[in-house]
């Protein structure tokens, strides 16, 4: 039998559950009511009515107007840039946050990104765990897709799970609704999973960088699979269930599998023949050169219960400088994208009021043609090409801010 040693409270990060828009938040929901150890949750929302309902511990509106980005991420978007300010004292002091968000509609997809980006600049690793819209939802795929590739951009690690997939756990004869539930289940056991794993808890940890270099890949598609047993041979019947997950394709997806963490959760009585039994399983599914991240928590509300949770991530390395390369923003963020775990200095700006105006010998040099200035190529606005631009005060908030302002870059 396994001693588990105290938890080393030290370890533990300043962990933050975000739950943004509709989506984000049903999950962050689910999570409240499960009591997670040094977690705080905080709902964002450009909905005030919805927001109003949230149990959050703390509520923050994005936006002034409080209708809702009608679906449109542009909406979400500069809702979000609007409270900035106030997105970078919630986010004060976390060490990790975990970024929920459904993509598709007008919250989620306008604001992740820069949400994660806000929450880097004030020296948090993000975690996105976001769903893709079903394939009945036509109009809302072409969105969700801008909005994954700019977040990959943003966040340390995304784990996209696609809801299509997440929906054959529930009958294809049953209800709507409950599809939606089961993709909402999975984000939720998502996020639970990898909570304990960094906390700290247990006998086995899996640190932040670690994590980030097992998920950290071209494809941010996510293999995820979650299995219980409380049976006599608990350890076999709960990976085998893991295995049964539509988003695992009945474990053959983990052949291609080059990192996998494993994440078990039981009582005290878990035993080192049952661990020996768990791993010679999962070998079988995977490749001869497959890394495995073994992480295990103790919690006593499991009972005879063992669980456990198998997450990797498909393609190849993604070095920072290769994404940056392959993936281009179709419209530029407020604030540049930050090497991994790399945080901006304090007094670096994070929203356009707080840049200083352009001093009077730049201006001067400038009018002299003493100050070279960047070359840009037009960029088709894509989807967006026949909207109409977006004015503020007078000035059009799709052109770069240094370029409306004439600072020089360095």
């Amino acid at each position: 039998m396994i001693e588990f040693p105290r938890a080393k409270k030290q370890r533990t990060p300043n962990i933050r559950v975000i739950g943004l828009g509709g989506a984000g938040s049903r999950v962050m929901e689910r999570l409240i009511v499960e009591h997670l150890d040094g977690v705080s949750f905080v709902a964002m929302n450009t909905d005030a009515e919805l927001l109003a309902e949230s149990n959050a511990d703390e509520r923050i509106q994005l936006g002034a107007s409080g209708t809702g980005a009608g679906g449109d991420p542009d909406a979400g978007y500069a809702a979000t840039e609007e409270s900035a300010s106030v997105l970078s004292e919630s986010f004060e002091g976390a060490g990790l946050v975990f970024l929920c968000a459904g993509l598709g509609g007008g919250t989620g997809s306008g604001g992740a990104p820069l949400i994660a980006n806000i929450a880097r600049r004030c020296g948090a690793v993000v975690v996105a765990v976001v769903s893709l819209p079903f394939a009945f939802e036509q109009g809302r795929t072409e969105q969700a897709q801008t909005a994954l590739s700019q977040l990959v951009q943003q966040a340390q690690i995304v784990l996209c799970f696609e809801n299509d997939r997440m929906a054959e756990f529930a009958a294809a004869t049953g209800p709507a609704h409950q599809a939606f539930a089961m993709a909402d289940t999975i984000l939720c056991q998502a996020v639970r999973s990898l909570t304990s794993l960094v906390s700290g808890e247990g006998l086995l940890h899996v640190g932040l960088d670690e994590l980030a270099t097992v998920l950290r890949r071209t494809d941010a598609r996510c293999l995820f699979g979650h299995g219980e047993s409380d049976t006599e041979t608990r350890a076999t019947d709960a990976v085998e269930r893991a295995l049964r997950s539509p988003l695992m394709n009945r474990g053959e997806a983990l052949k291609d599998a080059r990192d996998i963490v494993i994440h078990i959760t039981a009582g005290p009585e878990l035993s080192v023949a049952e661990l020996s039994v768990l791993m010679d399983q999962l070998q079988r599914h995977t490749g001869g050169d497959t890394r495995f991240h073994l992480g295990i928590a103790s919690d006593l509300r499991m009972g005879k219960k063992l669980g456990v949770t198998l997450i990797a991530a498909l393609g190849t390395d993604a070095p920072e400088a290769a994404l940056q390369q392959k993936r281009k923003l179709p419209r530029p963020l407020p604030v540049p994208v930050l090497p991994l775990f790399e945080s901006a200095p304090d007094s670096e700006p994070l929203s356009e009021s707080d840049e200083p105006e352009p001093t009077q010998a730049t201006v001067a040099a400038q009018k002299k043609g003493k100050v070279e200035q960047m070359q840009f190529e037009p960029v088709n606005r894509g989807r967006f090409e026949k909207s109409e631009p977006t004015i503020v005060d007078g000035q059009d908030l799709d052109v770069p801010t240094f370029l409306r302002k004439g600072l020089r870059l360095h």
